[in-house]
């Protein structure tokens, strides 16, 4: 049943979005046939992001059972939901340096075995250590997942459908957490975990047998087989001579890219080198501490803890099954816009609304806590958490990962993954962590003051840092990032620098 259950969550939510991915591919790309072979790659390179979003909701669903039943005892629940935070600090520079040497492939295999450790030090033990254990495990794979999936994405999508492709590596850790928040409160802690199980059993027996990224393989100097891989990825046949011109090119300037990357090794110490990856590393830094700093963390982990006992005759588990539902609609819905409103204009109306959902909440605690009487709306915090919800899933809650694969070289594209998976991963940490304390010390509306203050800053900092990369090439976004002007389009910017390469 629980397969089932499952499989039915994954064909229908995934497949739905995949077919208006294929719409924008169709539209932007109107002699190119519908490519029918990037669908099996979308779904099972999601699946290692799944797993994670189970991973996410899982405290949720078991504290208070670990509470009763004494495995969790005062200070051992923040610490438990941090921890999967502190395995995620750990990975992304040893999955940086593996996605460079062994490639985007074997290393997002290797989540699969990191998950499965998670899952049977839960199964097998029920003590805390082991839970301890389970949860870093599964931010080892977190951490892995957030490096590598959105840089493979990058590199197997053309230019026009970039920006949705990546979109749909958060679809499916929301998919992860929609799935353990709907079949968590149903079932006992061993078929839970069991069912987690099922997710990297199935990534691993299947995405061994697809094509490694055609980027990769150029950086090996392995031009053959980075052919047959694009090939696939574009799903162009035989005898299609206008598509096999137009791949041979993008294979040309892809290979001229990587060849002018890889002249210079790239080091971590590579990502301040130039003035365009400074810049791209600031704005990735900042997207990835605003990001954290929105208060989604917290809501995923103590959900149950947190919310008042009433909120409009739903159950709290209710409710986050409906958070987590309107998760994935929100970031189908970002599908399309992302390529066709822009990154930009997506952040800053994501940054503005979830800070207004969370300044509501503030102002609900603030209240309550200074003794007026609520009873009547306590469903306030209950539709500030579902409006948050599709806030955050249409802009801050994703483009963060999707600008890494496209702001930064080829030879230094890895460590900025790290970088952005390490900052991503200590904000998410010291907010778990100090969340309960400051709550039960100052009341909960401390903490929803600190979310509302990142979120406006996120927007601020989106409007005067943050440039518009729709519909452009890697090559265009950097010469935009090496240029003063921020603004400019691309042959604007080369026009610049050739009068400064002149004089």
């Amino acid at each position: 049943m629980l397969v089932n259950l499952m499989g039915l969550f994954q064909e229908r939510e995934c497949t739905c979005a995949v077919q208006e991915l294929y719409k924008i591919h169709l539209e932007s790309n109107g002699s190119l046939k519908q490519n029918t072979h990037i669908e099996p790659q979308q779904k099972l390179a999601g699946f290692s992001a799944m797993t994670a979003g189970a991973w996410l909701g899982w405290p949720s669903s078991t504290i208070n059972g670990l509470k009763e039943d004494e495995v969790l005892v005062g200070g051992d629940i923040s610490t438990m939901v941090a921890l999967m935070d502190f395995g995620n600090m750990l990975s992304p520079i040893p999955a940086g340096y593996f996605m460079d040497i062994v490639g985007r492939k074997l290393t997002l295999l290797a989540t699969a075995v990191v998950y499965l450790i998670s899952s049977a030090s839960v199964i097998g033990f029920h003590n805390k250590w082991m839970i301890f254990l389970a949860r870093m495990m599964a931010g080892i794979g977190k951490g892995i997942a957030f490096s590598v999936v959105p840089i493979y994405l990058a590199e197997i999508a053309n230019v026009q459908i970039r920006g949705a492709l990546s979109t749909m590596f958060i679809g499916f850790l929301n998919l992860g957490m929609f799935y353990g928040y709907i079949v968590g409160p149903h079932v006992n802690y061993t078929i839970f975990n069991l069912a987690i199980l099922l997710t990297p059993i199935s990534f691993l027996a299947t995405f061994c047998f697809f094509p490694e990224s055609p980027y990769y393989l150029l950086m090996k100097s392995r031009e053959g087989a980075a052919k047959k891989s694009l090939i696939k990825y574009r799903q162009v046949q035989k005898g299609e001579s206008d598509r096999m011109a137009k791949l041979e090119h993008e294979l040309t300037e892809m290979s001229r890219r990587v060849e002018q990357d890889m002249k210079n090794k790239g080091r971590f110490i590579d990502l301040v080198s130039t003035s365009g990856n400074r810049r791209a590393l600031l704005i990735i830094s900042m997207l990835a501490f605003f990001q954290r700093s929105s208060g989604i963390s917290p809501t995923l982990a103590y959900s149950t803890k947190m919310m008042p006992k009433t909120g409009g005759g739903l159950t709290i588990e209710t409710y986050m099954i409906i958070f987590s539902a309107l998760l994935i609609i929100a970031n189908y819905l970002a599908l399309p816009l992302v390529d066709r409103i822009g990154r930009k204009p997506l952040l800053l109306i994501s940054s503005i609304t979830t800070g207004l959902c969370t300044l509501v909440t503030g102002i609900f605690y603030q209240l309550t806590n200074s003794g007026a009487d609520l009873s009547a709306v306590q469903w306030i915090p209950y539709v500030t958490l579902v409006l948050f919800s599709i806030t955050y899933s249409l802009g801050i809650g994703f483009l963060p990962s999707t600008l890494v694969g496209e702001l930064f070289p080829t030879n230094v594209k890895s460590h900025a993954g790290a970088v952005s998976a390490i900052i991503l991963a200590a904000v998410s940490f010291s907010v778990n962590k100090v969340f309960l304390e400051v709550s039960e010390t100052f009341g909960n509306q401390m903490m929803y003051w600190y979310f509302t203050l990142a979120c406006f800053l996120c927007a601020i900092f989106v409007q005067f840092f943050v440039f518009e990369t729709r519909g452009k090439s890697f090559g265009e976004i950097q010469e935009i990032l090496n240029s003063r002007n921020r603004t400019a389009k691309p042959g604007e910017v080369q026009v610049e620098l050739n009068k400064k390469t002149e004089v």
